[in-house]
């Protein structure tokens, strides 16, 4: 009877059976870029162009439940397949949440590692995410997670099982897209877990403080994550500060991990020589000038292989003026990339961009 008077609660608030969903809506994006590209400039090397011209880098189409409530979903598609086998599929994810305290979600959905890949890269105040974000956290992956809210609006907890990522040949093109019909066919499983902490205030969407709130917001927090690669098994670990107030902002996230080679790896094109470590550390701080008028500036830190000194060691710096003509959903921006090697030869391919986003 006990038990009974507890579920109570829980199962008053599940939908009436039979009761219709309401109509999604309909969501998409088209963002362009267009700029000048270093001699030495690679795709490969996760600089943004390859040669001086233009760039579709997303163009989405997609439906989307309306928020807050117990169940809602996304289906959205890249309209091009980014030249990975994965398909243009971008998420496709059911999420449920029977109770404001608690919830799951099923599908394709981001990756929980890295707080900046959380983050929308339709509302970034620079023109893409930093590539150290690219480079070491998975993307979108087919998986079942579970969380907790038990401070609302306030603290989440996210524990997850995923299919297990493979990355590219190339450490600065991350991982690379995979299937997600067959399932795992060549990797085991991945599994994550993150904490998100929001102390005053909720932070918002966003990096940027368009509202120019007149209160400080603070979020904090950082993820774990596990990788049983039948190849490579991989651990890794993040940690971030997000502060809003007045119209600045400052975001800065450390992500490191450690692979290692299996004993008997069954691909030799995943397979590492011998363990490697990896760090990667971006900081990004902006302001708004005026209501519409944005300027941020970003630093990054990148080790590829913490056992050598090599081209693989660089720095790279941001500086990007947006003007945001209706928000994040119609906005254009110019922004120049300064890449360096701090050891080896160094290259020419730094980058300037001019971009424009339109989201509805």
């Amino acid at each position: 009877m006990k038990t009974i008077l507890y579920a109570l609660p829980l199962l008053l608030s599940l939908p009436a059976q039979g009761a219709p969903l309401p109509p999604p809506q309909v969501t998409g994006r088209l963002q362009f870029w267009g700029g000048l590209a270093g001699d030495d400039a690679l795709l490969s090397n996760g600089d943004p162009l390859q040669e001086t011209g233009f760039r579709l880098r997303r163009a989405r189409l997609g439906l989307e439940s309306p928020k807050d409530k117990h169940l809602r979903y996304a289906l959205t598609l890249d309209v091009f397949d980014h030249e990975r086998s994965g398909g243009p599929l971008h998420e496709a994810w059911i999420d449920y949440s029977p109770h404001a305290l608690f919830g799951l979600t099923l599908g394709v959905a981001d990756f929980p590692l890295s707080y900046g890949a959380q983050l929308s890269s339709a509302r970034l105040a620079h023109a893409d995410r930093a590539l150290s974000i690219h480079a070491m956290s998975p993307g979108e992956t087919l998986g079942l997670s579970v969380y907790a809210k038990p401070w609302a609006d306030h603290l989440t907890l996210r524990l997850g099982a995923y299919n297990g990522p493979q990355r590219a040949a190339s450490f600065f093109e991350g991982y690379q897209g995979v299937g997600v019909s067959l399932g795992n066919r060549f990797e085991r499983m991945a599994y994550a877990a993150r904490v998100d902490l929001e102390p005053l205030d909720p932070i918002g969407e966003g990096e940027a403080d368009l509202a120019r709130e007149a209160k400080l917001r603070v979020a904090l927090g950082g993820g774990y994550m596990y990788v049983d690669g039948q190849s490579i098994k991989t651990t890794g670990y993040s940690g971030y500060l997000h502060l809003k107030a007045w119209g600045v902002h400052l975001l800065g996230e450390l992500i490191a991990d450690k692979a290692e080679p299996q004993a008997r790896p069954t691909s030799t094109a995943q397979t590492l020589m011998a363990e490697a470590e990896r760090q990667v550390l971006y900081v990004s701080a902006g302001y708004m000038i005026l209501k519409q008028l944005g300027v941020a500036a970003r630093l990054e830190l990148i080790d590829d292989n913490k056992a050598f000194e090599d081209e693989g060691d660089i720095s790279l710096m941001a500086g990007t003026l947006t003007w945001y003509v209706d928000g994040h959903d119609l906005k254009a921006l110019i922004e120049y990339l300064h890449r360096e090697e701090l050891h080896g030869v160094a290259l020419d391919n730094h980058t300037t961009l001019a971009g424009l986003q339109l989201v509805f």
